[in-house]
């Protein structure tokens, strides 16, 4: 079935696609989970609560790369982080725990708390709004509270309805939600492609192992480019 003699990413290398994951490329089965590409970490400002410095860098590819999504027919799913005000949703999650209570102990190049690190996706600010584009057609899942984009979220159920079982994930942070969101999908038998460039996270090491673990334990590994040259080519193929 592939077209194109498509990429993967295998212990650092791309490495060409082996047989026996038609199934995993087949574009008509795919649907794009975006994390948390929203306010409380790409906001420029010097008051955004958990600034992802290197999330702003993609900001623009994600816009494209769903664009495309969109011209091929695969659905856009947008993960949101929002917790409601009080501050009581999430003060309990161990990565909040972690960052706020042992920050001292994490590596200076991840992404920094901020005094307005309480603020982090409240809900009704630009806190927790997209910062990439939502365009009509897209799906907004916008209870995430946990690292994971299955957590309190109704995401099983939106690609139960959507009849796709195939995840793209994208979005930040590379070593955190999107890794946590990939081992989750893994879990429940989704077939899961991590799209590495169109993820971000704490530095390029942290986000290199959290790939190496994808793609030996979880799904596949590959770039945007590798990816939509093999869906468009499956396109044109069909449409023959």
């Amino acid at each position: 079935m592939p077209q194109t003699n498509m990429k993967i990413n295998i212990n650092g290398q791309l490495t060409a696609l082996p047989g026996g994951f038609d199934d995993y490329i087949d574009p008509t089965r795919a649907a794009i989970v975006e994390l948390d590409m929203h306010g409380g970490h790409l906001d420029p400002e010097p008051d955004c609560p958990a600034p992802c410095i290197r999330g702003r860098e993609i900001v623009g590819d994600v816009n494209r790369f769903n664009e495309a999504c969109r011209s091929l027919g695969i659905p856009i799913v947008h993960i949101v982080n929002t917790y409601r005000s009080g501050d009581y949703e999430g003060k309990q999650s161990a990565w909040r725990r972690i960052t706020e209570g042992h920050y001292s102990m994490l590596p200076g190049d991840m992404l920094a708390c901020t005094k307005n690190f309480g603020n982090l996706a409240l809900e009704n600010t630009k806190w927790s709004s997209l910062v990439v584009e939502n365009k009509p057609g897209d799906i907004v899942v916008n209870t995430k509270k946990r690292v994971t984009a299955f957590e309190t979220t109704d995401l099983d159920l939106v690609m139960r309805a959507l009849g796709k079982d195939v995840i793209v994930i994208t979005g930040i942070m590379t070593n955190c939600c999107d890794l946590c969101s990939a081992f989750y999908a893994g879990s429940k038998d989704y077939k899961v492609i991590f799209c590495f460039d169109m993820t971000r996270g704490s530095n390029p090491s942290d986000e290199a192992a959290a790939g190496l673990m994808v793609s030996r334990y979880i799904g596949l590994n590959t770039t945007s480019e590798e990816l939509l040259r093999e869906w468009r080519a499956q396109k044109a193929a069909m449409n023959a």
